[in-house]
């Protein structure tokens, strides 16, 4: 059996409990963590090594307004630290991160990582709206794993258990918390502390139900929303009312480029250029080159993207973006058989093979033929 710990406790005392055990350890240097900002009514990930800190956090939020990865990448981008600060992380944001280590975005050996069983997450909008509401019933849909209205990719997220963390926090439909370590680097410090012991674990069978669930969701989210977006025409009602605000590249934890093509001097056209198209088709919209943005973005990172969501729910005009890069991003990574966080070698975008993707080439016909 793994050696982890048991609580008995409701998950996000456990959770705390288990922040406070950890910081004992002369190693940690301190605690990432999600905490409620009470003035700003709002979540956001703090830096403590404070008891205080962390027994006023909520290491499982309802809503989820920066992705965990980019506040990993900002904190080590500079270089790794010099001893490790234990993260707390929703599945799909040690996913993005795990991407960013392989791209040297991220130093994941800075991090003790810790990641749980995740129902998802309220949209943004609706948290805003309805905040008094969500946050008195929060506690118990958490305790039931049953969030009502999450994220829409969140309903048919298949990979909503922490396994690929240091520290798996295992509670669904369970009546204890259990809290596994997944690596060496885990099991070394609840030696160190005194706290190993064999623990059973869960089984398949008890979290059967919901991932069952979640793939009848990801199969009818594939179809239905596949059969919008399957000609040019449908694609562009889709982002007809995209107003190129580019929210949704400021907040994907995989976009990662010092300096983005569409903000170069490449796409910065002169004005009589403006006039020559515009007369050309007819009329011109504006802001131009909408499409050509997303088609772009979506050829550069759909093999990394973790359908998080988070493009989505950053859309003013809630463009289903983050529904349209998860259904190209599942198709272009079923053709590899890559799924990023998941698969350990690196993204088929960094390694180039000469005998690759034959059954997709093109026979390329001279004008004379």
């Amino acid at each position: 059996m793994p050696l982890g710990l048991v609580y008995k406790d409701d998950v996000q005392v456990a959770l705390k409990g288990f922040l406070v055990e950890l910081m004992r350890d002369k190693r940690i240097q301190g605690v990432l963590v999600p905490s409620r900002m009470e003035k700003e009514g709002t979540y956001t990930y703090i830096l403590t090594k404070e008891r205080e800190g962390i027994e006023k956090s909520t290491p499982i939020a309802p809503i989820m307004p920066i992705q965990g990865a980019r506040v990993l990448s900002k904190l080590t981008i500079k270089g790794a630290l010099s001893r490790p600060v234990v993260a707390i992380l929703r599945p799909c944001e040690l996913r993005a991160a795990k991407e960013l280590a392989k791209i040297n975005q991220v130093h994941l050996e800075s991090f003790l990582t810790v990641s749980f069983d995740c129902p998802g997450v309220y949209p943004l909008k609706n948290y805003r709206d309805e905040m008094e509401e969500i946050e008195k019933r929060f506690p118990e849909e958490l305790k039931s794993f049953s969030l009502k209205n999450t994220r829409p990719l969140c309903k048919s997220c298949i990979y909503f258990t922490g396994d690929i963390a240091d520290f798996e926090v295992q509670f669904a439909n369970q009546k204890e918390v259990m809290i596994i370590a997944r690596t060496e680097k885990a099991i070394s410090i609840l030696k160190e502390l005194g706290k190993a012991q064999e623990v059973r674990g869960r089984s398949e069978e008890d979290i059967s139900n919901i991932m069952e669930n979640r793939k009848v969701n990801k199969d009818n989210f594939l179809k239905t929303f596949g059969s919008q977006v399957d000609t040019p025409d449908k694609i562009l009602k889709v982002l007809s009312s995209c107003i190129n605000c580019r929210n949704c590249r400021s907040v994907c934890p995989v976009c990662y480029c010092r300096e983005c093509f569409f903000d170069s001097d490449a796409l910065k056209t002169s004005p009589h250029l403006y006039i020559e198209r515009a007369e050309r088709k007819g009329g011109l919209r504006f802001l131009p080159d909408t499409l050509l943005f997303h088609l772009g973005r979506m050829n550069h990172m759909s093999l990394s993207c973790v359908s998080c969501g988070m493009c989505e729910d950053a859309c003013p005009n809630m463009v289903p973006v983050g529904r349209l890069f998860s259904l190209v991003s599942e198709r272009t990574r079923s053709i590899f058989g890559y799924v990023p966080g998941i698969s350990v070698e690196p993204s088929p975008l960094l390694e180039y093979k000469t005998e690759e993707l034959k059954e997709y080439e093109v026979p390329y016909h001279t004008a004379r033929d």
